[in-house]
């Protein structure tokens, strides 16, 4: 988002309404308005749920807010916009259905498709009507805000393509995540490797599919790792670490849950190997862009790698279940030619076609086809 914002400010004069968690974090906001980007901010505190009659995701009311509604009410009442960007679809509900403005809504990930894998993977008759239910709400309720706007983004082709089954295919179109390969490079030779065997994973643990993952990767994987190799490491970062059960993981003395890193840069220049043996959710995976422009070899599922032109072998290793995920992992640790080959044609890739400079005409395209 922030480098949405960087690059639409450079042509485009930009307001930003945002929710912050905290009031200290009000501090950070000037970081945005050095791009020239006006700020707007308003605490985020979730709402009572009251819709019984037409049910809404849970999402839906973490994010609902008068104060919010009321700011966007008053921003499109001081001037004239041209284009209107939600992103998430927690967000669609503040832009008001009938604005005569062109509306685009960012779907980083298709929540009904999740909900629609976890019904699928439900066994218990009680759960399995629970499960049907909640995929059906967020079904209703994502299509209906879907409707809403002129163009939805997503991600990956996999997300288009189911969306499509229920938006029409013309308000639809897919540009990637980008990264800023200049600001993640790799250590200083991509022909060093770090001295310790330490794997990594990266991300934000309010996330369910991060928590599964890394109790996954913890529990049904490591044991694997350790019995060919003991002295190997479990490095886990990244915000909210505190909903993660850090007295179950640390009790190995393998395993280092640091929390949120102001720089997250240092972590991969001191892993060998990154791991992403993501089983749920949908999306790009950030942290598999960072890793692949810092030059990491890296292990992952096969849902880890949605969005990506990757091939096995040659960018990454993909591994499906935890005997084969701890046996490429253990390879790679100990082939370090191999590490470095995957490192470098992972990095070139992402200067090809996921760097923010490549991605970058994709963003204005968008924001611009209204009124070219």
């Amino acid at each position: 988002m922030f480098h949405n914002l960087k690059v639409l400010s450079q042509k485009h004069r930009l307001t930003l309404l945002s929710f912050i968690e905290s009031e200290s974090e009000r501090e950070c906001l000037p970081q945005l308005e050095e791009l020239g980007v006006e700020v707007k901010a308003v605490l985020r505190r979730p709402s009572t749920a009251n819709h019984l009659l037409v049910p809404k995701p849970r999402e839906h009311d973490e994010y609902h807010s008068s104060q919010m509604a009321a700011l966007v009410r008053e921003t499109l009442a001081e001037r004239r916009f041209d284009v209107v960007q939600a992103e998430f679809l927690q967000m669609g509900q503040h832009v008001p259905r009938h604005l005569p403005i062109f509306k685009i809504l960012t779907e980083h990930e298709v929540h009904y498709a999740n909900l629609h894998a976890d019904f699928r993977a439900e066994t218990r008759p009680f759960g399995k009507v629970k499960k049907f239910y909640d995929w059906m709400v967020q079904l209703n309720y994502e299509v209906k805000v879907c409707q809403g706007f002129d163009r939805i983004v997503c991600m990956t082709d996999e997300d288009l393509k189911v969306l499509s089954e229920f938006v029409p295919s013309a308000k639809l179109t897919r540009i990637p995540i980008g990264v800023d390969s200049d600001y993640f490079q790799p250590r200083q030779s991509l022909t060093e490797l770090p001295p310790r065997r330490r794997l990594l994973f990266v991300g934000n643990y309010r996330h369910p599919p991060n928590r599964e993952a890394v109790n996954y990767f913890a529990s049904e994987i490591l044991p694997l790792i350790h019995r060919v190799l003991p002295d190997v490491e479990f490095w886990v970062v990244g915000a909210n670490g505190d909903m993660l059960d850090r007295r179950a993981l640390s009790e190995t003395g393998k395993i280092n849950v640091i929390g949120y890193a102001k720089d997250i840069r240092t972590f991969y220049q001191e892993a060998s190997i990154f791991v992403a043996p993501i089983r749920s959710g949908s999306g790009m995976r950030v942290k598999l862009l960072e890793a692949f422009s810092m030059g990491m070899a890296v292990v992952a599922s096969p849902l880890a790698t949605y969005g990506f032109s990757v091939k096995n072998e040659e960018h990454l290793l993909q591994a499906l279940t935890p005997e084969s995920f701890a046996a490429q992992t253990i390879r790679l640790l100990q082939d370090p030619s191999l590490q470095l080959k995957l490192g470098f044609k992972a990095r070139k890739l992402i200067q090809e076609h996921y760097d923010w400079k490549v991605i970058e005409p994709q963003l204005l395209e968008l924001a611009e086809s209204k009124h070219v």
